[in-house]
């Protein structure tokens, strides 16, 4: 087993706040357990309900990793826009412009100028926990 530590709180719904500046600070926070083959950097607590359509509900942990293998095109992603972060399903990624959405109706898609967001992160494992 290794260990990752939690980063704080994720939301589909708006831009949220996320030190990640080093390691070392994330270190300092609480972690869990996975599996020592699981390439996660981190962990987020889920807090709305964007990503209940595939799963994801409150509570559940999301591990963040670095990188993806695979294509991220309908995958869960973290983003990075102005030092706020969001964690949406990736619908298209090009080098003009990117889409990211929900699977909730209601929400609109998020369209974004590429060279103003960053992908940190790709969501590579969850963890269901107690609902809210």
């Amino acid at each position: 087993m290794k260990h990752v530590f939690i980063a704080g709180d994720a939301y589909s719904s708006g831009f949220f706040d996320l030190d990640l500046e080093s390691d070392e600070e994330l270190s300092l926070l609480p972690s869990l357990s996975i599996a020592s083959y699981h390439v996660a950097r981190f962990a987020l607590v889920m807090r709305d309900h964007g990503l209940e359509g595939i799963g994801v509900f409150p509570g559940h942990v999301l591990l963040v990793s670095d990188y993806s293998l695979e294509p991220i095109i309908g995958r869960p992603v973290l983003i990075r826009q102005e030092g706020r972060f969001l964690v949406r399903i990736a619908a298209d990624v090009n080098p003009v412009e990117c889409c990211f959405t929900t699977t909730r109706e209601e929400d609109v898609p998020l369209i974004l100028p590429s060279e103003n967001i960053r992908i940190v992160g790709v969501i590579s494992g969850m963890i269901p926990q107690e609902k809210d």
